[in-house]
């Protein structure tokens, strides 16, 4: 069982055991600080396939769900390296899109192509290419503007200040979760990194949403700059977007890229009923949508309608990143970016990725007109699991170096 769903699980036992030995009083003092503990007691750690426990905003999705993806799967198989990492790591789902065609389709025992599954943290890299399309479409100047010039009553003065761009590479600054800045090598941790306090700030973002927290956000000047992964920039990214097109994340979301990508409806976790959808988690969808998404990206846009200005594009899939940049990993505007290098595979050069607590992986490969996206129990390594992508769908086996990496 992975870690975080261990800490939200005593997360959970916390809160039962608290109010069961609170006095009455105490027990209507907690609530008052903290009236989301029954709930987050129901919901528990965010659930792993569709139906979940809790409130979801439907996303539509668009008209092309009604023709299916285009397939030439015959003979593809998953080569024996990549099976067994598959089976290892509890995976559940494993697809191969390739110059136009989903050239492999495979799934765990109890899932298939309807099964939905939870994007955990993928779902960021769609609100860091929504926020992207905003200064695309003129509704933000500039992505070094201050966050404030949006969001003029969020957090203090400092807070405030931080340039967007900021948020986009997890470099604000924010003081929010507990924890000292790590650098941006293969993804660290998940929701938190931190131990669970159902008291604690990002328990009280993730069951009460940006609002319950905003007068405790700000930016230490000595964190400026430097990477450090926190849900609470996304949120802060989410409230951006809300603002300058004056309508709910779920809705923009399928306007600006889930219908045209053609992907079908899907469910997005929200802090409540009638609340907003939580930005940085919980969207549950089809890994053949998740393809289709991934394809839209990589493809900057279908029908000859580009999603984005083409600089803005290479910045989000970092197509001018250096190899140096990304060797030892690096995050951009809210997506991985990586490189591919190991001795004796036929697929080498760089890849961008979104990532998702326990593994959930949709890998973008431009150079090779390729998609993989990958949902399971447990983290595989990230780039084993592409170089058997890729075998698995090449005429002849690789010789393989070194499985280490």
């Amino acid at each position: 069982m992975a870690k975080q769903h261990l800490q939200w699980m005593r997360a959970r036992r916390t809160v039962l055991s608290v109010l069961a030995v609170l006095c009455p009083a105490g027990a209507v003092a907690a609530l008052s600080w903290a009236p989301y503990l029954p709930r987050l007691a129901f919901e528990r750690y965010p659930q792993a396939t569709w139906p979940a426990p809790g409130s979801f905003a439907v996303v539509p999705g668009g008209d092309a769900q009604a023709e299916d993806l285009a397939a030439d799967t015959r003979g593809t198989v998953l080569d024996p390296q990549g099976r067994s990492l598959f089976e290892q790591k509890d995976g559940k789902a494993f697809l191969i899109f390739q110059r136009g065609k989903l050239r492999l389709e495979h799934y765990g025992e109890g899932a298939g192509p309807r099964s939905r599954f939870n994007s955990y943290s993928m779902v960021k890299s769609l609100v860091g290419a929504l926020v992207l399309k905003a200064h695309a479409e003129g509704r933000i100047a500039s992505l070094s503007d201050p966050i404030g010039a949006y969001l003029p009553k969020l957090g203090d003065a400092g807070f405030r200040s931080v340039p967007i761009l900021s948020f986009l590479t997890m470099t604000s600054g924010v003081a929010f979760e507990p924890g000292d800045a790590k650098p941006a090598a293969m993804p660290a941790k998940d929701m938190e990194a931190t131990r669970l306090n159902p008291f604690g700030p990002m328990v009280r973002l993730h069951m009460l949403g940006l609002a319950a927290v905003g007068d405790r956000l700000r930016a230490d000047p000595a964190r400026r700059g430097r990477y450090s992964y926190q849900n609470v920039n996304t949120a802060a990214l989410a409230a951006l977007l809300a603002a300058v097109y004056a309508m709910p994340l779920d809705r923009l979301l399928s306007e600006k890229i889930w219908a045209p990508a053609g992907a079908g409806t899907a469910r997005w976790r929200r802090y409540g009923p009638g609340a907003a959808v939580s930005p940085y988690c919980c969207l549950y969808a089809t890994a053949r949508d998740w393809l289709r998404v991934g394809v839209f990206l990589m493809s900057n846009g279908t029908g000859g309608r580009a999603f984005l200005p083409e600089p803005l594009w290479r910045r989000f899939l970092g197509r001018d990143l250096s190899r140096a940049q990304i060797l030892d990993g690096h995050y951009g505007l809210h997506i991985y970016h990586n490189v591919l290098d190991r001795a004796g595979e036929r697929i080498q050069g760089p890849f961008a990725y979104m990532f998702g607590s326990r593994g959930q992986v949709v890998y973008l490969v431009p150079d090779k007109h390729l998609v993989v996206v990958r949902f399971g129990g447990q983290i595989q390594l990230l780039h084993s699991t592409l170089y058997a992508a890729w075998r698995s769908i090449s005429a002849a086996p690789a010789k393989v170096a070194d499985p280490s990496r």
